[in-house]
């Protein structure tokens, strides 16, 4: 714990707005001076800290990550529990604790865990899980530009700060989540590439649907060794996760891309970086 609060020492020096807002949250969590973000048709209460404040105006304008916000929208409702694995500050979290029955947030990063604990209490439904996915029981974390960004990852891919963290399974998870139907997003900076058998352990639950981001940009810059031979690497690595994963629904697609083989073309194979995207398993027909 000692450890961690020196990390996230930027997040100490500020205080609660004036008003309703000037109160400290119970336990150990910071206080954090809160700014009003227009996300999506809702406005968001985040933490006004300076590393976020270019992301928050690529926030408010409609330029991240809309095509998310569009699938959350179509697959949550009152009935639903929104399982949110790698919720970082908890945009997308918080936003669907509007719409679902619960949210499950499931950050390991030390700085964003303590963001999460200190704004949940303005979510109501939302409980935040300070682990990271893994079918063991830790997981060593590096931290990139620091820990707090968006980009913490399992992958040797850090500025060399690491930590070891709690891991929990998906079926802790999915015990959590209780009866009902679920909806899972999962972006994990390029882990997601190291864990796809237990990713795939959602098939036993079937969800309503599933997001998960893919970064093979980070798992090539992860590896050594001459570009070609990291490329196919990365080519073998993402046809695995992506036949892993299709057993969790039967509708599936690569949105950005209309599909699995026009994305490995087009993203994988025919650039010189690869480019990151969602694969989206849907169950209900009725839903986009």
């Amino acid at each position: 714990e000692a450890a961690d609060s020196r990390r996230c020492a930027f997040d100490r020096h500020v205080k609660l707005l004036t008003g309703e807002d000037q109160r400290s949250h119970k336990g150990d969590a910071p206080s954090f001076a809160l700014v009003d973000i227009p996300v999506a048709g809702q406005t968001l209460r985040l933490p006004d800290l300076p590393r976020y404040r270019k992301f928050y105006r690529k926030l408010a304008s409609g330029a991240w990550e809309p095509r998310t916000f569009g699938v959350l929208a179509a697959n949550l409702d009152r009935s639903t529990t929104y399982l949110d694995i790698g919720a970082w500050i908890g945009v997308t979290a918080f936003w669907a604790s509007r719409l679902a029955k619960s949210v499950i947030a499931v950050e390991p990063d030390p700085c964003c865990r303590e963001i999460l604990r200190a704004l949940s209490p303005l979510y109501s439904n939302v409980e935040v899980v300070e682990a990271a996915v893994s079918p063991e029981t830790s997981v060593t974390i590096q931290s990139v530009s620091g820990f707090g960004s968006s980009e913490t990852s399992v992958l040797d891919i850090g500025d060399g700060e690491t930590i070891t963290v709690p891991g929990i399974s998906i079926d802790s998870l999915m015990a959590r989540a209780g009866h009902g139907p679920v909806f899972v997003k999962i972006d994990i900076e390029g882990y997601e590439y190291a864990i796809p058998n237990e990713i795939g352990r959602l098939e036993d639950y079937r969800p309503r649907g599933v997001q998960c981001a893919v970064h093979p940009q980070l798992l090539e810059s992860s590896m050594k060794g001459p570009l070609p031979l990291r490329r196919l690497k990365v080519l073998f690595a993402t046809i695995h996760l992506w036949r892993t994963l299709s057993r969790l629904a039967p509708r599936r697609s690569v949105p950005r891309y209309g599909g699995f083989l026009r994305y490995v073309l087009l993203g994988l194979l025919f650039r010189r970086t690869p480019k990151g995207t969602d694969f989206l398993f849907l169950r209900d027909s009725r839903r986009s």
